[in-house]
């Protein structure tokens, strides 16, 4: 991280026009510098913020959603430079394009680089370090969405909060900044890609796993079949893990070896591996074993974010996330953005624009006594439900994602009381970053849409 020399507040607005959902949308570009707190009080980092408001529209009626990635060191710009943000990334990677799924024509949208990400970096001569972990991250992104509402005359309007991977826990750790802090309450959240702990731990963890990697056996040819769609065998998987699975994962070493290989031989015909391979690993899934087991007799491993990428076995270094053929976040990113902030936008960044910073991911405060593994953000929402109970929830997940398995986020919110009936959930024949396929993005906004135009007028 390249630290800043002082904590700005700079301000930079430019007008546009483009189309978006079939209609023409005039808007403004309002990038935006916000220092933040650390620990000791003290202005520790500058967070900036992508704010394209629609001019000509009711505020009062037109929803604000405030987005961001995960990581949690990743800035914004994924879903802002290739899913959502009025212009995106061309298929060469290096210029720019009018974005028809933007979600400008039912929503304004402000994308967020939290603190240590993107150009959201350190003041120099303070200590940021209380900014990097569960707590500080969300009072520090929670402080800049109700900043920027009060800024800009929107805090009579609908707000959501859109989050992916981690940014789906950071969405729900704001929750409880925001009630902690006396700060208004969305009127949505949406969660992509879910990353909300409450679903590892023994059996649990195979269970909310198998489903996916099941959709992963079916997408390589590596199980047969017999004529069913992809969604098809996810929903047999996770009926099977469900019932028969957990159960005999439950019995564990008291399960008879008659019916432990009859489970072995059903597991093996949903996941292509073999029996052998299940029976002496006591039936339990591991994603490692699978990636590079799965398509071991053609020399491949699978990839883990999205699990339909390979790569050679031999060329596999071993050593995750850095050696996972799907992973392309970060690589060349950041020149184009930057580009595209001072030409477009009218904003110099005072350092490289850092699309990724795996640095902060390894420095991450989970709280005193608690890792990434026991992290828990459902009970956020669950208390969040408890004082606004209209809120509206929108989860999305990508059948091929290995890294946050579709059902693991579903489970947690199910096992937190937060059933179907509380929520809209949405599987796309996807991989972790669903917006990287262009069919799998214009479904997930056309779902977007729908749920954007759902928010009530309910601001603060």
């Amino acid at each position: 991280m390249v630290p800043r020399d002082t904590a700005g507040s700079a301000v930079v607005t430019t007008r546009h026009a483009g189309e978006f959902g079939g209609q023409r949308v005039a808007y403004d570009a309002i990038v935006t510098e916000t220092p933040v707190a650390n620990a000791a009080g003290e202005a520790a980092a500058v967070v900036v913020t992508y704010a394209y408001v629609a001019r000509d529209a009711d505020p009062a009626r037109r929803p604000v959603l405030f987005v961001f990635n995960g990581g949690p060191g990743a800035s914004s710009s994924p879903l802002h430079m290739e899913a959502f943000g009025p212009r995106v990334f061309g298929p060469d990677g290096r210029t720019l394009v009018n974005n028809p799924h933007s979600l400008l024509d039912v929503a304004d949208l402000v994308f967020v680089d939290p603190p240590g990400t993107g150009a959201s970096m350190p003041v120099a001569g303070t200590d940021p370090s209380s900014l990097f972990s569960v707590s500080g991250d969300a009072r520090a992104v929670a402080e800049v969405v109700q900043a920027w509402r009060e800024a800009n005359g929107r805090t009579g309007s609908p707000f959501a909060l859109v989050g992916e991977s981690y940014g789906s826990a950071r969405a729900l750790a704001m929750l409880g900044a925001q009630a902690d802090g006396d700060l208004p309450l969305p009127d949505g959240v949406a969660l992509l890609s879910m990353s909300i702990g409450d679903a590892g731990g023994p059996v649990i963890r195979d269970v909310v796993l198998l489903p996916t990697l099941a959709a992963v056996a079916w997408y390589h040819g590596a199980i047969e079949r017999r004529g069913r769609s992809v969604q098809q065998v996810y929903d047999e998987a996770l009926r099977f893990a469900q019932e028969d699975y957990a159960g005999a994962l439950i019995r564990g070493p008291s399960l008879e070896p008659r019916e432990k290989a009859a489970i072995a031989r059903r597991l093996a015909s949903l996941v292509g591996l073999p029996v052998a391979t299940l029976l002496e690993n006591d039936l339990r899934l591991d994603k490692q074993g699978f990636m590079l087991g799965l398509l071991a007799d053609r020399g491949l491993r699978t990839g883990q974010l999205d699990a339909r990428a390979t790569r050679a076995i031999a060329e596999s270094n071993f050593q995750p996330p850095f050696d996972d053929p799907s992973m392309t976040l970060g690589t060349s990113t950041g020149e184009t953005i930057a580009a595209y902030l001072a030409d477009e936008l009218g904003y110099t960044l005072p350092s490289p624009y850092r699309s990724l910073n795996l640095g902060i991911n390894f420095k991450w405060g989970w709280g005193e006594g608690t890792s990434y593994r026991s992290a828990r953000f459902t009970p956020y929402l669950a208390r969040a439900f408890e004082l606004k109970p209209d809120l509206s929830l929108l989860t999305v997940g990508g059948l091929y994602d290995i890294t946050t398995p579709a059902y693991a986020g579903l489970f947690a919110l199910d096992q937190a009381g937060i059933g179907e009936g509380r929520r809209t959930s949405k599987l796309y024949p996807a991989g972790h970053s669903v917006f990287e396929d262009p069919e799998q993005l214009a479904a997930m906004a056309a779902d977007m849409r729908l749920w954007a135009r759902g928010l009530s007028a309910g601001g603060q």
